[in-house]
């Protein structure tokens, strides 16, 4: 009983971890650190090398899947490379200046608006394309960071999952 309430705790707390994601936090690695050092306290053999790489692999795969979504939605419209980095600086930038507000929550609003202005900025004043191309690319850029922070949540969740699973089937 002790253990089955211990694990879930556990998930939970490894759930809410993730939440960090929407702050522009690495949320889904400060999980990973979190069951790094997890493996310290549940029996041997519960994380094999499949479930490691795994893991790693899904972290990995959602942080490019953020930065990649957001330049290949740029691309479907011909975005200049531009408009891609200026609107990776703009997420960055916006996901920092957004921090203080809505409790943290602005920042998620940061990296999008970030991401939406930094795409208009490269696009039309740094490749001289027209408003109307730097607002399609603009747009585009912002749901492709969307997208990829989506797919990140996702991951984020998933590994929650497999995490608590494989440690309930140890148990």
């Amino acid at each position: 009983m002790i253990s089955t309430i211990l694990i879930t705790s556990f998930a939970i707390f490894l759930f809410l971890l993730i939440f960090l994601n929407f702050l522009s936090l690495p949320g889904n690695w400060a999980m990973a650190i979190v069951v790094l050092f997890s493996a310290l306290f549940v029996p041997d053999n519960t994380y094999s090398w499949w479930f490691w790489i795994q893991f790693f692999s899904l972290l990995t795969i959602g942080e490019i899947a953020e930065f990649y979504l957001q330049i290949h939605q740029g691309k479907k419209v011909n975005a200049s490379s531009s408009s891609n980095v200026m609107g990776i600086i703009g997420a960055i930038a916006g996901a920092f200046l957004g921090m203080p507000l809505f409790f943290g929550f602005g920042a998620i609003l940061g990296t999008l608006a970030g991401a939406w202005i930094g795409s208009y900025f490269g696009e039309r004043y740094l490749a001289q394309s027209e408003h109307q191309k730097a607002m399609e690319v603009a747009k585009a850029s912002m749901v492709g960071k969307f997208l990829g922070i989506l797919i990140k949540f996702s991951l984020g969740v998933y590994l929650v999952f497999y995490t608590a699973k494989t440690i309930f089937s140890a148990g």
